[in-house]
């Protein structure tokens, strides 16, 4: 007896399940999973693709310094510009299934999900908040060992000195603040991507919200690394720049420290905890 055909309305549910976009609720199970999954990396794995996502978003913020050094840019068309580039770096790290710090905070919703232990999740952002900073110190030993960061007449070192130094200028309440909001762009970004079934739909979700945190001059860790680093390690002999705060070693610790601060409570308490509220929690009580 041959096989029934389906149904009209079979077909194109089929293509809806294939095709469309999760649903918030399927992204909150999603995140549970990719938490519990990340969280039980062994710590090799978890040291090498925090290396690599420190690496892709150093690029990003290399690119976006490009557009700020770049003597035929305008200043109006670098603001409007150059947090696009800086996004890329963020997206080429979750597509490629880097490991960063900053998104890594969504974690937490596995953790009140009773999946993992607060160990293991501490054990996890510890790991990746290291290595993220190592994968940033190699792109900038080996972008000055390249001669790069001199072109433009210092402009690669004067913007990166510039922009690190007006990241220094905020009370420690204000950079946790700006930490805070930094991380709940970031995060919605990274549900949004989730949400997405293909490469395209994913990076057109993340292009904005991630776009977003430097052009409103908000913060994420792994994100003030490169420019920090190399701010730190270089000396523009030839311009005399007024800078707002200075840039040393002490303040950029204490910088990294307060944003990642602000990061957790962003990530992890407004996006992550409020979700599982919202989707997991009445699941698991009903």
């Amino acid at each position: 007896m041959p096989p029934e055909k389906p149904e009209a309305s079979d077909i194109i549910n089929n293509h809806k399940n294939a095709y469309d976009a999760y649903s918030p609720d399927q992204i909150a199970d999603l995140v549970v999973q990719v938490g519990v999954k990340k969280t039980r990396y062994p710590a090799y794995k978890t040291l090498v693709l925090g290396l690599l996502g420190g690496c892709f978003i150093s690029f990003g913020a290399m690119y976006e310094l490009y557009f700020f050094a770049h003597p035929g840019v305008s200043a109006n068309t670098a603001a409007l510009v150059a947090p696009l580039f800086y996004a890329v770096g963020y997206i080429i790290a979750f597509i490629s299934g880097a490991e960063i710090f900053t998104t890594n905070n969504l974690s937490a919703m596995s953790l009140a999900s009773g999946k993992v232990g607060i160990g293991e999740v501490t054990r996890n952002w510890t790991l990746v908040f290291i290595a993220n900073m190592f994968g940033a110190m190699s792109i900038v030993a080996m972008f000055y060992a390249s001669g790069l960061a001199f072109q433009f007449d210092y402009g690669f070192i004067d913007a990166a000195k510039t922009i690190s130094a007006e990241k220094l200028t905020f009370t420690p309440w204000q950079t946790i603040v700006i930490g805070i909001f930094g991380n709940m762009l970031i995060c919605a970004g990274l549900w949004l991507a989730m949400a997405g079934r293909t490469v395209t739909d994913k990076f057109l979700a993340l292009l904005v919200p991630v776009a977003a945190v430097p052009a409103l001059n908000f913060q994420h860790c792994t994100g003030n690394m490169f420019q920090f680093f190399l701010a730190l390690i270089t000396e523009t002999e030839t311009v005399d720049l007024d800078l707002p705060s200075q840039v040393t070693l002490w303040a950029i610790s204490g910088n990294l420290l307060l944003v990642a601060i602000g990061n957790i409570i962003g990530g992890g308490v407004f996006i992550a905890l409020v979700y599982y509220f919202v989707f997991i929690r009445e699941t698991r009580f009903d």
